[in-house]
């Protein structure tokens, strides 16, 4: 038999599957998975991407689509007048006459028969990448309006928010095509949308449904309060129902649709019944099943039976933390990253070895050997679960995860509020020995941190110099022995060998230095009669030995020395890199001050916690980007008459809390204390950051180590560059490394997958159900944005969003707005008038800085440079903890 050669154009919805992406677009081969399967689907079929190869077969149309491709993707002007050409040209092209009879020979013609024609393209509805409302649908077309239905959809292929979402998600113009579907239409009693996960939590036990009367598309638009109920899918309990007001419902007519009020006794009804919803979950339970994963579904109840009009992806889900626990319980997980205020994606080689690290040592303790380390979107998180089965450790935990992110703690608070029972510590003789080896392990170490707590106290500030030499000597010590081998293979597992527990054991109690200040500053607050919170900061203020202040006081001057040379400051404001700078004539001065700075600072990096990142002796371009926005932005000294302040505002707290203290009858006594405090207080306080400083020498160790590695791997044609050595598995490096003439992975899909992990926020705790536990703030309006205050006082002014400290040139009293804030960043503190960042806590760097520098501060604002823009004029409070957008400024 002759086949039909029309059928290149259209094929119906019982001859499409999986594997037809390129074909029926993604909405068109998740209806062939569904009828396949036996769903009740609408009949109907999809117009293919070869019809609208056919359209779009045209040089002009060609050229405008490889013209939109070479914009700027943050050039939106640009964007949509190409995209608007393109839409004309597509829309005035003839559809042709074999599409048009393909067309007219597939439809299902009835006196009263309309069809529902949508768009399908080829990366829409997928996984990674959902598209919703980016392209045209049409609902109640006539059987002779179907041809222009199509074209239309086709075009909107280029609609303006299809093509920033495309931009946005680095997807090209040239890889996506448009598929349509065309859809017979059911006059539907209900219809709306249901989601097998919620939505809002994350969580994947619960299903969600929207219903109202009539046609469900004014539910996928938002044009009417509908009805919304969760359902618990294990058990089939509706866990609650909310009544929306349905004021109008969508109806079909001959001509298309109508919009009609809805009588007032229905408005005030459920669409859906108990039984109903079950049956609609269980539907939705099989269709998750089919596509293996939480699916989005528009359905329809017709004539008391559903039908499934489409189905795709949940994309707004963050994924389920991999490894999954080996047991039927609860698990949560803190994000590592929020703690070290660093939430950028890994590469999958870092994750591996943050988790031999975290893994290697938790295990070492506990005599046991489980995953405590859990990744997702590429990020890596810690498995708490165990901390929260004792009150003890339960009330620790706790506060600990309050001082990093106080979001994740308030929802910790509240899981264990809701479901305590889950958290319970199975104690028995076969668990037994494990405690035990745990409780041995940890004592030794609390005695001796009880010990280092105290000494401080009755020394003062005697063996702090020791403290920070000692430090620092054990850990460059430690980044040599790493680096001691040429052998690539004895370089990846001396890397991958982490921290020994002996290590821990040793250097915990030392580190316990670190919180004698802030502990000072406590025992100062409750001793001085009317100390607060602010003073008793202030007093810490102008330390010269903190790191924070000893980069940003090296920078300033490495700026004022660029400024003796006119050559090297112009090569430095005009972007050159700093091998240029090198050669310039007369720098040897400069050069001389930079390259100190590197060998003191050059193991850190912007966003250190990751290995995969080059250290600024790598590549310097950062620092030297912060000289260059001191030139641009500061003037000589500067850096220095600031300090100056900050000791003036220091001296002066002291001197209050002095006199505050030598008041009344218990002056005599209390005087000396206090000033024995402050003396403990301020010799201590900038120890905050020196492990981290010391740590960081591993860090730029592993990091070396690893690239060596990859270097090695070039040199035998194995990878392309040394830098994809990182998007490599430890399995996978270690088999290279022995064999070069092994499997290599595609390096290339992983790193599109990469690049997606860093468009996709994520949250700072998350169970092991997907679940995302957050407690809402309801006493401020939609003009304030809510976080942590780290730092008191309240500043208005323009807010200046910053994605590269190096790259940019903050103005005096501007408010600093970013995504976090490592030490590469301290240098534009210096100029800020304020500071709010998306992750952070009382702890974080970005705090302590903020706290130094007397800028009030609101950190762990949820999607604060999104809904900020720059140059709009902001209130920062940082004793509520909130954000107030002052003026209105469109987001270009």
């Amino acid at each position: 038999m002759t086949q039909n050669p029309r059928s290149h154009y259209v094929r119906r919805f019982d001859s499409l599957g999986a594997a037809d992406l390129g074909v029926a677009g993604g909405k068109g081969a998740n209806l062939g998975v569904l009828v396949d399967a036996g769903v009740p689907v609408p009949s109907g079929f999809v117009v293919t991407t070869a019809a609208y190869r056919s359209i779009a077969d045209d040089a002009e149309i060609s050229a405008a689509i490889e013209r939109l491709g070479s914009h700027d993707p943050r050039d939106s002007g640009a964007l949509t007048t190409t995209a608007a050409e393109i839409r004309a040209l597509i829309r005035e092209r003839p559809i042709g006459d074999p599409i048009e009879r393909a067309i007219a020979e597939a439809l299902d013609v009835g006196a009263d028969t309309t069809y529902a024609v949508r768009s399908s393209a080829t990366a829409e509805d997928l996984p990674t990448a959902s598209f919703a409302g980016q392209h045209d649908t049409h609902l109640g077309v006539t059987a002779d309006a179907v041809t222009d239905g199509v074209r239309d959809c086709m075009a909107s292929l280029f609609t303006d928010r299809a093509v920033a979402y495309r931009a946005r998600n680095g997807i090209a113009h040239t890889d996506v095509e448009m598929a349509v579907v065309v859809q017979r239409m059911v006059d539907a009693d209900a219809a709306g949308v249901l989601f097998t996960a919620d939505p809002e939590t994350g969580k994947r036990t619960v299903a969600t449904v929207d219903a109202t009367y009539g046609l469900g598309d004014a539910v996928v638009a938002g044009e009417v309060s509908a009805d919304h109920a969760r359902i618990a899918r294990e058990t089939g309990a509706v866990i609650e129902y909310d009544v929306g007001d349905k004021a109008t419902e969508r109806r079909l007519t001959r001509a298309g649709t109508t919009s009609v009020d809805t009588r007032t006794d229905r408005r005030e009804t459920r669409v859906l019944t108990d039984a109903q919803l079950r049956t609609l979950v269980d539907i939705g339970e099989r269709i998750e099943a089919l596509f293996g994963e939480p699916q989005d579904i528009e359905w329809a109840l017709v004539d008391g039976a559903f039908v499934i009009l489409q189905s795709r992806p949940i994309t707004s889900l963050v994924s389920l933390p991999v490894p999954r626990p080996d047991d039927d319980r609860l698990h949560v997980y803190l994000s590592l990253g929020h703690g070290q205020a660093m939430t950028d994606p890994m590469p999958p080689l870092a994750l591996d070895l943050w988790e031999a690290v975290y893994g290697d040592v938790m295990n070492g303790f506990t005599g046991r050997d489980r995953a405590w380390i859990t990744r997702t979107e590429g990020r890596a998180y810690m498995d708490i679960t165990p901390f929260l089965g004792f009150r003890r450790t339960r009330e620790g935990i706790v506060k600990t995860i309050a001082a990093v992110n106080r979001s994740a703690a308030e929802g910790t608070e509240r899981l264990l509020a809701e479901r305590r029972e889950e958290f319970g510590i199975d104690v028995s003789l076969a668990t037994l020995p494990a405690l035990l080896r745990t409780v041995a392990s940890v004592l030794p170490i609390l005695a001796r941190l009880f010990w280092q707590g105290i000494a401080p106290f009755v020394r003062g500030a005697a063996g702090i110099d020791e403290f920070v030499t000692e430090l620092n000597e054990w850990a460059s010590a430690q980044a040599a022995d790493i680096l001691a081998t040429d052998d690539p293979a004895e370089l990846v597992e001396t890397v991958f060998a982490g921290f020994s527990t002996e290590f821990v054991s040793d250097l915990s109690p030392k580190s316990m230095r670190v919180v004698i200040g802030p502990l000072a500053g406590t025992v100062l607050e409750r001793v001085v009669s009317g100390a607060d919170a602010a003073t008793v900061e202030a007093a810490a203020r102008g330390n010269e030995a903190e790191v924070g202040t000893r980069m940003t006081l090296a920078l300033g001057d490495i700026a004022d020395v660029a400024r003796e040379t006119p050559a090297v400051e112009r090569a430095i404001l005009d972007g050159q890199p700093y091998e240029e700078v090198r050669a310039v004539d007369g720098s040897e001065a400069f050069v001389q001050a930079f390259d100190a700075f590197i060998d003191e600072f050059g193991h850190r990096a912007v966003g250190e916690f990751d290995p995969s990142r080059p250290r600024w002796r790598d590549d310097p371009s950062a620092p030297l980007g912060i000289v260059r926005g001191n030139l641009a932005g500061e003037d000589r000294g500067a850096h220095r008459s600031r300090l100056r302040e900050r000791k003036r505002e220091a001296q002066a707290a002291i001197d209050e809390l002095q006199a505050s203290a030598d008041r009344g009858l218990l002056g005599p006594v209390r005087g000396p204390l206090v000033n024995h405090l402050l003396r403990t207080y301020r010799s201590h306080i900038h120890l905050r950051d020196e492990p981290k400083h010391a740590i960081a020498h591993l860090f730029a160790a592993w990091h070396e180590a690893i690239q060596r590695a990859g270097e090695h791997l070039v040199r035998e044609d194995v990878l392309d560059d040394p830098d994809d050595v990182w998007f490599l598995r430890r399995s996978e490096l270690r088999s290279l490394v022995d064999d070069p003439d092994g499997e290599v992975p595609d390096i290339a899909a992983r790193k599109r997958d990469h690049e997606r992990h860093g468009r996709i926020d994520i949250p700072p705790l998350i169970t092991s159900e997907g679940e995302i536990p957050r407690v809402e703030r309801v006493d401020v309006d939609e003009h304030t944005l809510v976080g942590t205050g780290v730092s008191a006082g309240v500043v208005e002014g323009v807010a200046r969003i910053v994605d590269d400290p190096a790259t940019t040139t903050l103005r005096s009293g501007e408010i600093l707005v970013c995504p976090s804030s490592d030490p590469a960043w301290t240098p534009l503190f210096a100029t800020a008038g304020g500071l709010v960042t998306e992750v952070g806590g009382s702890l974080t760097h970005g705090a302590l800085v903020a706290r130094e520098y007397g800028l009030p501060a609101v950190v762990s604002v949820a999607g604060a440079t999104e809904a900020i823009t720059d140059g709009q004029r902001i209130r920062v409070n940082g004793d509520t903890g909130t954000v107030e957008l002052l003026t209105k400024l469109d987001k270009r």
